[in-house]
């Protein structure tokens, strides 16, 4: 993808500040999007623009200016596959990141390009360059299947199982009662940490037919009244200007906008998710840590004597 020079100039858009570095990182990203759809389209394999991106799509026909990131979204069964192949499929410069890939563990994944910096952790084992973001959608309570209610606690005990497995052992010892069976859970907990995250994406990819809405489900788990999204929303697909290019959309992006913003034609300026993030788009990120953070550190580190 080659961008015209006019791209990269200062601009302002919706009375919003658009810099040069901001159009620098959006390219980055652009790239990066290209590439992904790439091999999506190789794969067959379904995504979507999702969140910001979705509404920037709609409401801008490109970013949102305030917002400096791409979302795209897949439902579990498509995420699964993309997943098995995207390890072969993003190479040098790029890196898939999830969590057999890389030393965290999240939810959702990435795609980085490793030439840039966009610094999320003070780790710097982690690949920390520019990335997009790959929400995978589950199913969520729908008001017709009364066992997703189920589903969702035994769901918020794995994830439990993962991040916190002394808290259940500890309730275990009290007498308290989980879902899941207790010897289930100390089966699950005695296996490697990336095991356990694998038995959870499996266990939400075979409950994935069970209900006509979907959702990321960090949003379900633990925000209490999460509307979800009707499938059928994203039964067809519709292909939006964004920037320069075309981008898959669900059909039923007004709904699904509604759903996630409200009235979403309403301008709300504002910072991005993503302010806290430390970005620069013309320096790796190994190279950014060791010039500008490791170094202070050092410097502000108090001399043994």
């Amino acid at each position: 993808m080659t961008l015209d020079a006019s791209f990269f100039k200062e601009e302002i858009r919706c009375d919003f500040l658009v810099t040069e570095k901001r159009k620098k990182i959006w390219a980055v990203e652009l790239r990066l999007l290209e590439k992904l759809d790439e091999v999506c389209k190789k794969h067959q394999i379904r995504y979507f623009v999702y969140y910001g991106t979705l509404l920037g799509a709609v409401r801008h026909q490109g970013f949102v200016p305030w917002d400096d990131d791409l979302d795209v979204a897949m439902f579990r069964d498509d995420y699964e596959r993309f997943q098995a192949v995207a390890p072969q499929e993003f190479k040098e410069p790029y890196f898939f990141q999830n969590a057999y890939t890389d030393g965290i563990i999240r939810l959702m994944s990435k795609i980085r390009d490793s030439r840039t910096t966009a610094i999320e952790h003070l780790a710097p084992s982690l690949n920390q360059g520019i990335f997009i973001d790959i929400f995978p959608l589950d199913a969520a309570p729908d008001g017709r299947n009364d066992q997703l209610e189920t589903i969702q606690k035994a769901q918020k005990e794995i994830w439990t199982s993962i991040v916190n497995p002394g808290e259940i052992l500890t309730n275990l010892e009290r007498g308290e009662t989980y879902i899941l069976a207790a010897d289930v859970l100390v089966d699950l907990i005695k296996l490697e940490k990336r095991e356990r995250f694998k038995q959870f994406e499996a266990f939400n990819l075979s409950q994935f037919e069970e209900s006509e809405n979907v959702d990321f489900l960090i949003r379900q788990l633990f925000s209490d009244g999460a509307q979800s999204a009707k499938k059928e929303w994203f039964q067809e697909t519709v292909y939006l200007p964004f920037e320069n290019l075309l981008v898959p959309a669900p059909a039923g992006y007004d709904q699904i906008l509604t759903m996630l913003y409200g009235d979403y034609h309403q301008f709300v300026q504002g910072g991005s998710t993503h302010e806290s993030v430390i970005m620069d788009p013309d320096i790796p990120y190994g190279e950014y840590f060791e010039k500008y953070i490791l170094k202070k550190k050092h410097k502000d580190s108090p001399e043994i004597e």
